[in-house]
């Protein structure tokens, strides 16, 4: 849209003596429509170096993801290397293997935390390792890669099973699926913990799974929505207060929390521990009786 200031010629046009310089009003006009022009090729100039920028900009990311992928392979084929130049055999999942030892000394530490449990003690009897594919394996691998924020995995507790026992000896040889998937309050997925007594009181007494999971970029959720199958865009997983956020059950409510994710190959089983509890007062009678003799 354009403005044009009123004007008038008013009756001067009838006098003899007036004269319009044409040629004056003509550069006028021609200087109007260049300084025209050159406004709208500098705003386009100004766009499409924008346009450009953005372009740069995307290129630079996608490269970046890309060399961070590459970097981690190379990272992990160099540990492999260095393992077998070190002659050092696989981790076998037993009482004297120092992986195993780590596994199990962070679960009885978690165990201890939960105040309830003060007076239990808890000990694990034995682990079956899991036992997946190289295939199955790598499909995880490309999965967790091409997450929003791949590099953040942690070694959680599996809350679900309590329902179906069997399916724990299949994710152990085969890996998570949509079978294992919680049709919980907060979502239809996988619910981990990195608490181990809220894992146990969603699982089989006695079993508690133990997995590598990527959470990626998580959001804190706190709305309950059985219907949610994914996180928001931009998110690889989220974090709700819990299905057994309850004063009476956790007076601290971030021992409850559990994280969701939406895909079962975020998630890389590790061992299943089968573990057994014992309290003080059975520790005390086990005392007295060996006095006695």
């Amino acid at each position: 849209m354009s403005y044009f200031p009123p004007f008038s010629m008013g009756n001067d046009v009838s006098d003899p003596g007036f004269n319009v310089d044409q040629k004056q009003i003509e550069l006028q006009l021609e200087l109007w429509r260049d300084k025209s022009l050159y406004a709208y090729q500098a705003q386009a100039v100004c766009m499409t170096r924008l346009l450009h920028e953005i372009k740069t900009l995307r290129t630079q990311v996608t490269s970046q993801k890309e060399q961070i992928r590459a970097l981690t392979r190379d990272l992990e084929k160099a540990c492999k290397a260095n393992s077998e130049m070190a002659g050092a055999s696989p981790v076998q999942w037993d009482s004297a293997a120092e992986g195993f030892k780590q596994i199990e000394q962070q679960f009885m530490k978690s165990m201890e935390q939960e105040s309830r449990l003060k007076n239990i003690q808890f000990v694990v009897t034995s682990v079956l390792k899991a036992n997946l594919s190289d295939d199955t394996r790598e499909m995880v691998e490309g999965c967790m890669n091409s997450m929003q924020e791949p590099m953040y995995r942690t070694i959680m507790y599996y809350c679900g099973g309590l329902n179906c026992a069997e399916r724990l000896q299949n994710i152990i040889e085969k890996g998570f699926s949509k079978e294992d998937f919680s049709d919980g309050i907060y979502g239809q997925g996988l619910y981990f913990s990195p608490n181990a007594a809220t894992a146990c009181m969603l699982s089989v007494p006695g079993l508690i799974l133990v997995a590598n999971v990527c959470i990626g970029n998580a959001e804190t959720v706190m709305t309950k929505n059985r219907e949610r199958d994914s996180p928001s865009k931009g998110f690889d997983s989220i974090l709700v207060p819990g299905r057994l956020c309850d004063e009476a059950l956790f007076p601290n409510s971030r021992i409850a929390q559990e994280y969701v994710i939406f895909s079962p190959l975020q998630a890389l089983p590790v061992g299943l521990l089968m573990y057994r509890s014992t309290t003080s007062s059975d520790h005390s009678r086990e005392g007295t009786h060996h006095a006695s003799h």
